[in-house]
């Protein structure tokens, strides 16, 4: 049985909508969580010892940054997460090994499934 819950974050991403978010306001959990994932005690290095896989991007980040107001348009968006689980896919075997079930990140919209499913 194992004694320690082993996640692994991926490296891959840059800032500001990757590794980090907003850590203040009603929507701050989001940032709050992917700061503490990545100095996490839970965090392994060793992605063949993980038990689960974040995916660390920010949707408060993705909407800031990516989300175009004038034109209403979610595609850009949804492709931000695509392309990044598609690189994830290409260069890891973990995420086709499960098909993404032991991948996870955290949102904190009640809107977010509905857009990336």
């Amino acid at each position: 049985m194992e004694k320690e819950l082993n996640i692994y974050v991926y490296e891959e991403g840059n800032l500001p909508v990757f590794h980090d978010a907003p850590c203040d306001g009603i929507l701050g959990m989001e940032g709050i969580f992917i700061n503490d994932m990545e100095i996490s005690r839970f965090r392994t290095r060793d992605p063949d010892e993980a038990h689960l896989f974040f995916l660390p991007f920010s949707i408060v980040s993705i909407v800031h940054y990516v989300f175009e107001r004038e034109t209403r348009l979610w595609s850009d968006m949804k492709n931000t997460v695509i392309d990044y689980i598609n690189v994830i896919a290409d260069k890891y075997p973990f995420w086709n090994r499960s098909r993404g079930a032991d991948h996870f990140m955290l949102a904190c919209h009640d809107w977010v499934f509905y857009k990336y499913r």
